[in-house]
């Protein structure tokens, strides 16, 4: 396989990581200031739009995760990099699973940037190792 395909596709899952850190903080701030002009009753057709939207951008992001841990095994340290960018990423989607149990979903939704920006941040920790490599 062509070296430079494989560095593309470890920088493309580090920019997707780093699309749906910007796409999370995005739809925290929408939601607070949706909520603040149309009231609760009124924005959850809109939030729903835009948690369609991530998950579609998760998705692309798993994928492209698979391929970047594939291409990148001979690299023990940027391998085991994107693997834990990956595992924070699913920690970010079992705090949206837990945030919708409980009695106030807003408790918890700050919590899922945690996760994404450590997944973002690893990501873009193991593009670098990879490259220099």
């Amino acid at each position: 396989m062509n070296e430079r395909f494989r560095f593309l596709l470890v920088g493309i899952y580090a920019w997707l990581a780093t699309v749906f850190l910007g796409g999370s903080l995005l739809d925290k701030v929408y939601a607070i200031y949706l909520k603040g002009i149309l009231g609760a009753s009124e924005s959850g057709m809109v939030f729903s739009e835009i948690s369609d939207i991530l998950l579609c951008i998760g998705f692309i992001m798993v994928i492209s995760a698979i391929g970047a841990i594939t291409v990148s095994w001979k690299s023990k340290v940027a391998r085991n990099l994107l693997i834990a960018s990956l595992i924070a990423f699913f920690f970010e989607f079992l705090i949206s699973v837990l945030s919708s149990y409980t009695n106030n979903p807003q408790d918890l939704s700050w919590m899922r940037l945690l996760p994404s920006g450590l997944a973002s941040i690893l990501a873009f920790i193991g593009m670098y190792k990879y490259y220099r490599q």
